[in-house]
């Protein structure tokens, strides 16, 4: 009886995954602050060359101080699986666009799942913060591709919005 009933709450948390990841699906629409600074940023290579700020995870995620925050240059060691590459961090740089008050870092990132993330960070009053984050399978070649989605967000490619913070 015990099996059974396991089994039906297991087929109904599937259910709730698989309609949960299905409304997620919707265009990730970012903040207007972001579509307000695109055609500003500039492409930047390398994680030493971004704020030192957010090199050194000196920044809020919802509100929370960044813990932990570490990332590998592109082409770089990380760990990219469940099983941790000694010394290397769980991130590594594809590629993030910078101008003064706002960044987007694309990176990948690893773990039990690999992924790829765009994490946006506003220069505000008391530093750097978070306000939007999207995360999908394939990552974006190039600032260009980057822009273009960001743009026109109706065509996903399996990108999901993870959050978005306000409109700045």
């Amino acid at each position: 009886m015990s099996a059974v009933r396991s089994l039906s709450q297991l087929a109904a948390l599937t259910c709730w995954c698989i309609g949960t990841a299905v409304a997620n699906t919707s265009a990730p629409a970012p903040p207007a602050v972001i579509t307000a600074h695109l055609a500003d940023l500039k492409q930047v290579d390398r994680f030493v060359l971004l704020p030192p700020a957010i090199r050194d995870g000196h920044f809020t995620v919802d509100g929370t101080p960044a813990a932990g925050w570490q990332m590998a240059e592109p082409g770089a060691a990380f760990s990219a699986t469940d099983v941790p590459v000694p010394g290397a961090p769980g991130r590594r740089l594809i590629f993030a666009a910078c101008d003064a008050r706002l960044c987007l870092v694309h990176y990948e990132r690893g773990g039990i799942a690999h992924f790829y993330e765009i994490l946006t960070l506003l220069l505000a009053s008391k530093g750097w913060t978070t306000i939007w984050n999207v995360r999908g399978a394939k990552p974006f070649a190039n600032l260009a591709a980057l822009r273009a989605f960001v743009q026109h967000p109706t065509s996903t490619n399996g990108w999901t919005v993870q959050w978005v913070k306000g409109d700045f």
